[in-house]
């Protein structure tokens, strides 16, 4: 069953709002949103503390800017955010106190509090800063994930703007081998994946493309010389002609939800 998870729901409280210049200037407008890490990615005993920052100005009250974080590709098109958001000044932050996640799988539903801080960017622009206290870790969903901004302007006026990202599982490549193999060298390991249950830390990943790179040595760079495929059990084994000496290593590409992973390099 696909369970609805609600990662984030709050406010950020402003610690100073800009006076209002004229009807324009009134309507929210939402600049920026960077997500920090752009890239989660959540292992067997670690878990990923989003931080959310929003660059927005014509937004009233100290509950203007609302973020939502949730599983899922978003409605509409992202928030193109090309300029990095400067974080808050030391001096210029409201600090808080996070409440700590107790261990087990997370609650299905309810929205999560955060304690946030903001301040004035030039020409009326804010930074509404979004630290949640819940943590990302195996147990949510893998795959796109949106964040859902809403400003809020004087006189009821709205803008909705949505930024995503990819929460990816560890995987780990292990009993990574190569050995001359006649006129070649025989590569051989086995891939594991992150169980999502919890009941073990990694489980065999079959049926999962493996590249197998070679180079000279540490001045070149490298190049795919093979491919393999995992079995049932996760393992894979590949011999490739005509190179022996050199360095060798296996690299796993990842995907949407898996991570991708570089082996330790091998020298002949």
């Amino acid at each position: 069953m696909i369970r609805c998870l609600l990662l984030a729901s709050f406010a950020a409280a402003a610690l100073s709002v800009p006076a209002p210049a004229s009807a324009a200037e009134d309507e929210p407008v939402i600049r920026e949103i960077d997500v920090r890490p752009a890239a989660p990615v959540v292992g067997a005993e670690d878990s990923v503390r989003l931080v959310i920052d929003v660059v927005a100005r014509g937004v009233s009250g100290r509950h203007g800017v609302v973020v939502e974080v949730e599983p899922g590709a978003p409605p509409g098109p992202v928030l193109d955010s090309r300029r990095p958001v400067r974080p808050p000044a030391a001096d210029e932050r409201e600090e808080g106190r996070f409440p700590q996640e107790g261990p087990g799988e997370p609650k299905s539903s309810g929205s999560i509090a955060a304690t946030m801080a903001s301040r004035l960017v030039t020409d009326g622009w804010q930074t509404w800063r979004f630290l949640p206290d819940k943590r990302l870790n195996r147990f949510y969903p893998a795959g796109t994930w949106t964040v859902t901004v809403t400003a809020r302007g004087e006189g009821g006026a709205e803008r909705t703007e949505y930024a995503s990202f990819q929460l990816r599982r560890e995987t780990r490549l292990a009993a990574v081998k190569a050995e001359r193999d006649g006129a070649g060298v025989r590569v051989s390991g086995r891939l594991k994946r992150l169980d999502p249950r919890g009941y073990a830390g990694f489980l065999p990943f079959r049926e999962q493309r493996v590249e197998i790179l070679w180079r000279r040595d540490a001045s070149d760079g490298w190049e795919r010389a093979a491919e393999a495929v995992t079995d049932g059990q996760g393992a894979f084994s590949r011999t490739v002609p005509g190179r022996e000496d050199g360095e060798w290593r296996v690299r796993y590409p990842g995907n949407g939800q898996q991570a991708e992973d570089d082996s330790k390099i091998h020298q002949l």
